[in-house]
């Protein structure tokens, strides 16, 4: 059986990695409620440019678009395993999820894989799916072990500003105020969604707070995954000897996608841990 995988541009891997990858794009909308691909067209240099002068939203894949995917690859796959976006960040998940089980066309062909993942934790699950098709499971058999994987992964975000988290409403302006005032750095869980965890008095405080916590909620872990917003290159290789001198090692390193930086902005760090 020949089965293809696709994501969306949540995923921040290389789509040349996989033979049988495919990438379709999210919705990036302006204030003036221009619509824009999420795609190769939009340079990060253009999306950072917009994400600094206004507040951006981001939105579900156009269901035109992927229904011609799905048509596409179905007339050179037998089954496509979709892997989209958290279905707690978008309606990606059950949009699609619920076209697959009612439309005749897509019915036992299309699998969309409740994975909870975005940016690398994304893509150890395209790796992870990947691998259960080498091992010739069926796409019924790999939604049942992508949905246990999916509460495997510990992730916390600490974004050194607060500015774009206040313009998208994710923090009230109050609270940013105050944030600023006394240099506080929040720290936000991520399981899916992205909640306040709590806050450290300095960014060092909350890079190192962030992982004792991955050291507690994952035992014995010797790893983890690194990915960041644009960020200076001295505030990488300062988060980075953190991480060797807690005596980690990085796993998988990548820059966050557009679409989660649409909402935490510029020098923001995640850091990915996973349970055995």
């Amino acid at each position: 059986m020949k089965i293809a995988i696709l994501t969306d541009s949540s995923y921040d891997g290389k789509e040349k990695d996989y033979k049988d990858l495919y990438v379709i794009p999210l919705m990036i909308s302006k204030q003036n409620s221009e619509q824009i691909y999420d795609d190769g067209n939009l340079s990060k240099d253009a999306f950072y440019e917009m994400l600094d002068g206004e507040a951006l939203k981001t939105s579900q894949t156009l269901p035109g678009d992927m229904m011609k995917m799905w048509d596409k690859l179905l007339s050179e796959y037998d089954q496509v395993i979709f892997s989209p976006i958290s279905k707690g960040l978008s309606g990606q998940f059950n949009t699609y999820r619920m076209l697959s089980e009612t439309e005749e066309a897509y019915k036992g062909k299309i699998f969309v894989a409740d994975t909870n993942g975005v940016s690398v934790v994304a893509q150890q699950q395209i790796r992870n799916i990947a691998m259960w098709i080498a091992e010739n499971k069926t796409g019924f058999e790999i939604l049942e072990l992508a949905k246990l994987h999916s509460q495997k992964f510990v992730a916390f975000i600490v974004p050194k500003t607060v500015e774009t988290l206040k313009r998208g409403g994710r923090i009230g302006s109050s609270a940013a105020a105050l944030a600023k005032m006394l240099k506080i750095v929040p720290i936000l869980r991520y399981d899916g969604e992205i909640e306040k965890e709590q806050v450290a008095r300095t960014f060092k405080k909350a890079i190192l707070e962030s992982i004792a916590f991955l050291k507690k909620e994952c035992k014995g872990i010797k790893k983890i995954d690194l990915s960041y917003s644009r960020t200076p290159d001295e505030t990488i290789t300062f988060v980075k000897s953190l991480i060797e001198k807690e005596g980690l090692k990085i796993n998988i390193e990548s820059e966050l996608t557009n679409v989660i930086c649409a909402h935490t902005g510029r020098e923001t760090i995640a850091l990915v841990g996973w349970k055995g």
